[in-house]
């Protein structure tokens, strides 16, 4: 499931660095940690977006003018997303940075039914890469037209035990998308910061509007838990390129959760 926890913003033109994803990580982790429940501290199989909003970009980072921003948050574990909403609204406001927002409702994103062929678009940077201390392997660029890349979507995939026994797909880029990228300088792929253990690593992630061929159901776990590496850290969050009818949110949480 996925849902949008939304947030009100007590002080408009607050900053958060451009690439953000560590501090939503720790804060999720903090939920998870109160929430209690054991079987969920190690848990990685969820997925978050950036911060969404109106924003101006600085040198120091993305200014939230907005009076609401929004998380996409997903898991394919609807127990383990309630109970992060349910401690989410235990708080009476949130530091993020120099953000300070306060939890204010939750939408449903209506479940999709996915055809075999579907195009997607990255709303986080898809890391393929596993960085080692000391070391430039995690930043290597890997063009999305080669072999060599699919090969690697291909491992990540098998690091996830819920498949170790999936289906075969194709995996095709937009190469027009990537040309008129190039074309004009501009990137398609960035360094990013990512912590393990507080240990500072640099990664390359990609993002660009990709064509998938594969099993419905894969679809289904990809949409909701992200593609490629470090998913539960904010990376590889994927969203439908193009719009589908009745995918609009629903009300999900009005301050109790259906059982």
């Amino acid at each position: 499931m996925r849902v949008r926890l939304i947030f009100k913003n007590k002080e408009k033109g607050a900053t958060v660095p451009f690439h953000h994803q560590y501090y939503l990580f720790r804060f999720f982790k903090g939920l998870i940690k109160k929430c209690g429940r054991e079987e969920f501290y190690n848990f990685k199989d969820y997925n978050f977006s950036g911060l969404k909003g109106q924003t101006t970009v600085s040198k120091s980072g993305l200014h939230f003018y907005s009076s609401k921003i929004t998380v996409v948050f997903s898991s394919s574990n609807k127990d383990f997303v309630d109970s992060i909403i349910e401690v989410l609204f235990s708080l009476p406001e949130i530091q993020l940075n120099g953000l300070t927002i306060v939890p204010h409702a939750v939408e449903l994103e209506n479940e999709l039914e996915f055809k075999e062929e579907t195009k997607y678009i990255c709303i986080s940077p898809i890391v393929l890469l596993s960085p080692e201390f000391s070391s430039d392997s995690g930043k290597k660029f890997i063009h999305p037209d080669s072999f060599e890349f699919a090969d690697l979507l291909r491992d990540a995939l098998l690091q996830k035990r819920e498949l170790h026994d999936f289906e075969g797909f194709e995996f095709y880029p937009d190469s027009n998308y990537l040309k008129k990228l190039e074309d004009r300088g501009k990137k398609y792929s960035r360094v990013y910061p990512i912590f393990d253990q507080d240990i500072p690593y640099e990664v390359r992630g990609y993002t660009f509007p990709f064509t998938f061929k594969a099993p419905p159901s894969l679809h289904q776990f990809l949409f909701e838990n992200g593609l490629g590496l470090f998913n539960d850290k904010g990376f590889g969050m994927l969203d439908l390129a193009e719009v589908t009818p009745g995918s609009q949110t629903v009300p999900y949480f009005t301050g109790q959760l259906e059982n």
